[in-house]
């Protein structure tokens, strides 16, 4: 497990009116079937000071590198996002113009400084991992008899022969199991 995620702070105390921060971090992604993808990447974040909101426009970019789902090889997914949100100092205040509710994260007036964005850059970054993560658009992933990488050539197993799980169904269509 790759894991390089110190806090990513920014240091509200010092922000006057704009300040930007930024941070490369490596880290581990949950997968959608339950697996692990390494991602690295270099985030960048400009936060503005307004009277008791902070308004952060981050943007994260790298890549991801998982297996491949077809022929289990590795796989870099390039990425590029990024995502702006709100932080509001004290109590509730309508969301500014064209900005969405879920956007907005309260802190407390006493609270302190700083304030942690990894698990936004996180959340973001699971967002843009593909339910199916290939290593090429065309990969013709593993042979389903002997296992070997069909990107790599030919394995040699004849492709007339069937899966064998379906073989009672095979004779049950052609009348081979007549009782």
């Amino acid at each position: 497990m790759n894991d390089d995620t110190g806090p990513m702070e920014l240091d509200l105390g010092r922000v006057e009116t704009r300040s930007t921060f930024s941070f490369d971090r490596t880290f581990d992604l949950p997968t959608p079937e339950g697996g692990n993808a390494t991602c690295a990447v270099a985030v960048s974040a400009t936060v503005t000071r307004s009277a008791s909101s902070f308004s952060i426009e981050a943007r994260a970019k790298g890549s991801i590198r998982a297996e491949c789902h077809r022929c289990l090889g590795s796989s870099e997914l390039p990425v590029d996002t990024a995502f702006t949100f709100i932080l509001n100092r004290g109590g509730e205040s309508p969301p500014p113009e064209g900005a969405e509710e879920e956007d907005i994260v309260s802190i407390p007036v006493t609270g302190e400084s700083t304030f942690d964005l990894y698990p936004r850059v996180r959340e973001a970054l699971i967002l843009e991992i593909p339910i199916k993560l290939l290593c090429r658009e065309d990969c013709r992933g593993v042979c389903r008899k002997c296992g070997a990488n069909l990107n790599e050539g030919e394995c040699g197993c004849d492709p007339a022969i069937g899966d064998p799980r379906w073989g009672a169904l095979k004779k049950f269509l052609n009348g081979e199991n007549k009782t």
